[in-house]
């Protein structure tokens, strides 16, 4: 790779979870765009994402992570991030290479981690908004952590838990995939805190996703994300809720953990996939019914200003959820409370209220754009 001898020399920890990599790489674009020489590690099921920022990648891989199968899905993650955490460590200390700025996803534990690799300036980037730690989440702090101990042993180290450090915010300099009239704190905003909006990873079109829509009718779609997505009760109950109706189509994106089979027989108004093409779908969404999680309310806001019904399942979700009900975009749902008749009243009452809703929606698509336009002259003020 020719670099450029006029830009910096940025080292990018890439997040390792799904919902961070679209605002990673529309960062690195930027990046490269001002002249800068960018480096990533990034794991290798990111790698072919990644490649398309003309970035000089650095792939590695966690193999299989090997616990008890009764062990939670938290756990299984807790012990992949501890996983990448070693490897990038070891392969700092091996590198003989000169940075000049240290960019990270706000989970990994930037002020420890540079202890070893020693880059004078260190930048997180945020995902989602700095709200509050859920209070399963507080509990297995202990538990989460435990993963780090041999890390820290053998680094002479103090990573902490990578809830705890997006959480803490206790970054010295934040990018803020947001805005900041959705952050929800805003009690917490200091100068430190650089708010560059949102962002949309372009996809490619899939080819192999036919579904058609109905012009005589709305479509509703249903997703829970990829992570906390294992609820079929709450997929039968969106079933039964709209099964038969001559108003409304529904798609239902139910996760790679759960078998459409499980579902039981699909009236000929509704379609459930294991994947759906969500971008693709959104564009010919009427109203979306999601967890909350900030890339799918990103999407849904700029891509078509949707309304949405948010039923949040964990972490920032319920943060984002409030957020979107106080700007009037929607409509906000308790997880244990939903059945079949509030799933239906809720969608009837933001279609009889559509024009507000729509409005509210503005308000938040407004407040993204306007932070995106900020974005050149934050990284030329950062990257100095």
């Amino acid at each position: 790779m020719i670099l450029n001898k006029t830009g910096k020399n940025i080292l990018v920890l890439v997040g390792i979870f799904d919902g961070h990599i679209p605002g990673i790489i529309e960062i690195i674009k930027d990046l490269k765009s001002l002249g800068h020489n960018v480096t990533c590690y990034v794991l290798d099921k990111y790698e072919k994402r990644l490649k398309l920022t003309g970035a000089r990648l650095i792939t590695y891989s966690v193999g299989e992570i090997k616990l008890p199968p009764m062990a939670p899905e938290i756990a299984r993650i807790a012990f992949t991030f501890s996983k990448c955490c070693d490897i990038i460590l070891e392969r700092g200390l091996k590198s003989e290479e000169k940075y000049d700025y240290l960019l990270y996803d706000s989970f990994f534990d930037g002020k420890e981690i540079n202890k070893i690799f020693k880059i004078p300036n260190i930048i997180a980037v945020y995902c989602f908004p700095i709200g509050e730690m859920t209070e399963f989440f507080k509990g297995s702090i202990e538990n989460r952590s435990r993963s780090l101990i041999p890390i820290n042993k053998k680094y002479n180290l103090n990573l902490r838990d990578f809830l705890f450090m997006h959480y803490s915010g206790d970054a010295k300099y934040k990018l803020m995939l947001t805005s900041k009239l959705f952050h929800i704190q805003s009690n917490r905003i200091d100068d430190s805190f650089f708010f560059i909006g949102p962002s949309i990873e372009e996809r490619p079109i899939d080819n192999s996703f036919t579904f058609k829509k109905d012009e005589n009718k709305k479509l509703i779609y249903i997703c829970l994300g990829t992570v906390f997505n294992n609820n079929l009760e709450f997929f039968k109950n969106c079933i039964e809720a709209f099964r038969n109706s001559k108003e409304f189509q529904i798609i239902l994106s139910i996760g790679k953990n759960l078998n459409v089979k499980d579902l039981g027989d699909l009236p000929e108004n509704i379609f459930a996939f294991n994947y759906v093409p969500q971008l693709q779908v959104l564009k010919q969404t009427d109203i979306f019914i999601t967890h909350g999680g900030i890339n799918s309310i990103n999407e849904a806001i700029l891509l078509k200003n949707l309304p949405l019904i948010v039923i949040p399942q964990e972490a920032d979700q319920f943060d984002n959820a409030k957020q979107i009900e106080k700007y009037g975009a929607g409509i906000a749902l308790g997880n244990k409370t939903i059945n079949q008749e509030i799933l239906k009243e809720s969608v009837l009452k933001i279609l009889k209220d559509i024009d507000k809703y729509k409005n509210g929606v503005e308000t938040i698509s407004k407040s993204f754009k306007e932070s995106r336009e900020e974005r050149k002259k934050v990284f030329e003020k950062l990257f100095s």
